[in-house]
């Protein structure tokens, strides 16, 4: 391997305008490959180590106001309406919020105990989060009305065959509600799209939300689920009544409703009424969890 054909390699590696992150993914691999090779294959250089890498630049996703959180939550229907309320009240990122399993969601604890796809193999640790009051309601009618393992069945479906599909489907209704979703200036002129808001912006929205409600730090790392084992590991104090207290201070982004008020006599009838006009053989157990919820409130 010559440094002229790595410098023609990487030349391609340009041309293909891929991300700077990708370029130097790619060299950084081959330098690897030819660093274990280096000794059987009697390699005196690997020339992919003087190969300039690409400066990278972070594009962090920012956070949506609560006038666009209400404006995506009111002009959205059916799952993906719901999807947009887990994501606003639990900070999950977008593969745990659509593969979101029922027996993840314990509503007589009033608790989602999700093992974060992101750090599943290195960490298998869950993160707990209080189920807020706007997203118990939707939660409820879920749990009630379909008998298959996810909470967003269609969804779930779409995403576990492509991930891309639920993504699309996502930027396209931020998009039908006039927010621009790319940093201006990008996606033209052969220039690079920099989305600048995407699902992801929820959890940054959670994360503004709760500290703005002055939920201590310590709780918001918990609840969002640190990357870092170790920062992880220091947050295991966190008790569910300090974790439940932030999320119930978060503001309502569905209409008038109020927040942190106690639910009303008629309200829990009418809740229970609901849970035990669908009873069947299939979700008994999650509705008998239900109505003992209801009547300790």
């Amino acid at each position: 391997m010559t440094r002229t054909v790595a410098e023609c390699y990487a030349s391609h590696l340009l041309k293909s305008r891929g991300s700077p992150n990708t370029y130097n993914k790619h060299l950084n691999l081959l330098s690897l490959v030819f660093r274990v090779l280096k000794a059987k294959a009697r390699i005196n250089s690997i020339v992919w180590d003087d190969i300039q890498r690409k400066t990278l630049t972070t594009q962090s996703r920012r956070e949506l106001t609560l006038e666009e959180l209400r404006t995506i939550c009111d002009a959205g229907t059916g799952e993906l309406r719901t999807l947009f309320v887990i994501g606003i009240y639990t900070g999950m990122r977008l593969g745990d919020c659509v593969t979101l399993r029922k027996g993840e969601v314990d509503l007589s604890r009033s608790m989602i105990r999700r093992v974060p796809n992101k750090t599943a193999r290195r960490n298998p640790k869950p993160v707990c989060v209080p189920i807020h009051p706007v997203l118990r309601g939707l939660l409820e009618e879920s749990l009630l009305t379909d008998r298959t393992e996810f909470v967003l069945p269609k969804l779930a479906e779409l995403y576990l065959e492509r991930s891309d599909g639920v993504t699309d489907l996502v930027q396209a209704h931020f998009k039908a509600c006039a927010i621009r979703t790319h940093k201006p200036g990008t996606g033209k002129d052969h220039k690079r799209a920099i989305v600048e808001v995407g699902f992801h912006s929820l959890r940054h929205s959670f994360v503004s939300l709760c500290r703005e409600s002055n939920a201590p730090l310590a709780v918001v790392e918990s609840l969002v689920g640190h990357s870092n084992p170790a920062m992880t590991r220091y947050y295991t104090h966190v008790g569910e009544i300090a974790a439940g207290k932030a999320v119930a201070a978060l503001p309502s982004i569905m209409g008038d409703e109020s927040t942190g008020a106690e639910p009303s006599n008629d309200s829990l009838l009418i809740r229970a009424r609901t849970v035990a006009e669908n009873i069947n053989a299939d979700n008994w157990e999650n509705a008998r969890s239900q109505l003992l919820a209801l009547l300790s409130a």
